[in-house]
């Protein structure tokens, strides 16, 4: 159970930083956020990627609630649990990958012009 409240807290603290990025409350730092060369260029360019990221963001962090949800209502048998758990990973990480190429093309794209 304890796994599970870590995991949902993980999506939670992604779905967090999604909404953040989406309003532009989330600065360029060293810590949290989508850090490629291209987002890291500017403030502007961190701005733009992360704004077109933010969606997908979002989205990633519901796999893993979601999941966490699952596993602590229904206290399935280890093995559901497990597949549960990656099921949920490959969730975050799919997203998380939807996110990376938008934040990189976006923030490319402040270069143009």
């Amino acid at each position: 159970m304890l796994k599970a409240i870590r995991f949902g807290f993980g999506g939670v603290v992604v779905v967090g930083l999604g909404r953040m990025a989406a309003t532009g409350r989330l600065p360029r730092n060293l810590f949290a956020g989508i850090r490629l060369p291209s987002t890291l260029r500017s403030d502007e360019a961190w701005r733009a990627g992360h704004r077109a990221a933010a969606s997908a963001l979002t989205a990633a962090g519901f796999g893993p609630v979601v999941v966490a949800v699952i596993v602590v209502a229904k206290s399935p048998g280890r093995d559901a649990e497990t597949v549960l758990f990656r099921i949920g990973n490959g969730w975050l990480l799919a997203w998380l990958g939807v996110a990376t190429v938008q934040a990189s093309r976006a923030a490319r794209a402040t270069d143009v012009g």
